[in-house]
């Protein structure tokens, strides 16, 4: 089935109930001739932990929101998730899921993986905006799938009435990028999908250090290669070839 809007594939994406963020990104990101509908992972637990294990608990209820839409491909944006999962039940989980669906699914978390092992990165440099439990759920599961993780470091936030990840500011993640850059890592990685991570990535990727990735660079760029093979090669993608005009035109990038 050929769509008048998606004629190379249509992603259905799943965002976190409050996130502000996977959206904008996701649209800059996604290639000519490939669409996107947007569905919100649900919960009512107030503890962040309990809801991040909600949101991938059932997706059953989750998916009616996208009906019988023709989907290529089904993405995850929460890397949190997947962490708390843990890296052989989120496996067989996506395993479970793509089988049932007929169609690939990705999470945000194994996106990263599959980029980074395509980068050849073994030593990490984490810039997290994260409270300290999620941080450390974060670490062990990078190390479970072989990763050395030596440096981490906190990105100033603001929680003044919101979540604050949804509140780190473009400048903050920026620097924080590039405090790690002279880290000696083989990459440095913006944690969760709910931090800015355009601007960070098109300032550090045209110089000299290590790449710089994000949780919705490696999302967008897994679920589209999955549907586009053409796309397959990461390293495009970490300059901002054939996303950064789309970006700056929806004023996601400074001119600084």
């Amino acid at each position: 089935m050929t769509l008048a809007y998606a004629p190379q594939g249509l992603i259905g994406l799943l965002t976190p109930q409050a996130n502000t963020t996977v959206e904008p990104e996701a649209w800059a990101l996604l290639p000519v001739g490939m669409s996107l509908i947007n569905g919100r992972l649900v919960s009512a637990d107030p503890d962040l932990m309990q809801r991040l294990r909600d949101y991938f608990g059932d997706l059953t209820p989750t998916l009616t929101q996208f009906a019988n839409a023709p989907l290529s491909v089904l993405a995850l944006a929460c890397t949190g998730s997947s962490y708390l999962m843990g890296h052989p039940a989120e496996q067989a989980w996506v395993q479970d899921w793509s089988q049932r669906l007929g169609i690939p699914v990705v999470t945000a978390g194994m996106a990263v993986v599959q980029a980074l092992q395509q980068l050849g990165a073994q030593r990490l440099a984490l810039a997290s905006p994260y409270p300290t439990a999620l941080t450390q759920a974060s670490v062990a599961y990078w190390q479970s799938h072989g990763f050395e993780v030596p440096l981490v470091q906190n990105v100033a936030t603001s929680s003044q009435g919101f979540h604050a990840i949804y509140t780190t500011g473009t400048d903050s993640a920026a620097q924080t990028v590039q405090a790690l850059r002279g880290s000696g890592a083989d990459a440095v990685l913006m944690l969760g999908t709910g931090m800015p991570s355009l601007q960070a990535i098109i300032e550090m990727g045209q110089g000299d250090g290590p790449p710089v990735l994000s949780s919705m660079l490696a999302l967008m760029w897994r679920a589209t290669s999955l549907v586009q093979p053409q796309h397959q090669n990461m390293a495009p993608w970490l300059t901002g070839v054939g996303w950064s005009h789309r970006a700056q035109a929806m004023g996601l990038l400074s001119t600084r």
